[in-house]
């Protein structure tokens, strides 16, 4: 699996805590993405609400381009403050539903 996406290495470590890499290489390709998808969706919602109107404009045209996760990494960083600190609660809470509802 692709560590290009800090997103991804973030996931993987949060569900391989819970017994996520015990799963054979099929089931781990099945369902990492939509693990992602769901850390994706709260990290946004936490982010975009913090975006001034300028880095709201950018965020629209990097949408209408093919922007890479190291791309998208790097713009967050730049344009949000507390980065780290949003990212963190964000998948803070990720992990807790992944505790409640992934059990190997």
């Amino acid at each position: 699996m692709s560590q290009e996406n800090p997103l991804e290495e973030l996931v993987l470590n949060i569900l391989n805590e819970n017994g996520f890499d015990k799963l054979d290489e099929e089931a781990k390709k099945e369902y990492l993405p939509q693990f992602l998808a769901q850390a994706e969706q709260r990290i946004g919602a936490a982010l975009l609400p913090l975006l001034n109107e300028e880095s709201g404009k950018q965020f629209v045209e990097l949408t209408k381009s093919k922007t890479t996760p190291e791309q998208w990494w790097s713009f967050w960083q730049e344009n949000v403050p507390n980065f780290n600190d949003v990212v963190k609660e964000a998948l803070s809470g990720f992990a807790q539903e992944v505790k409640g509802s992934f059990s190997i």
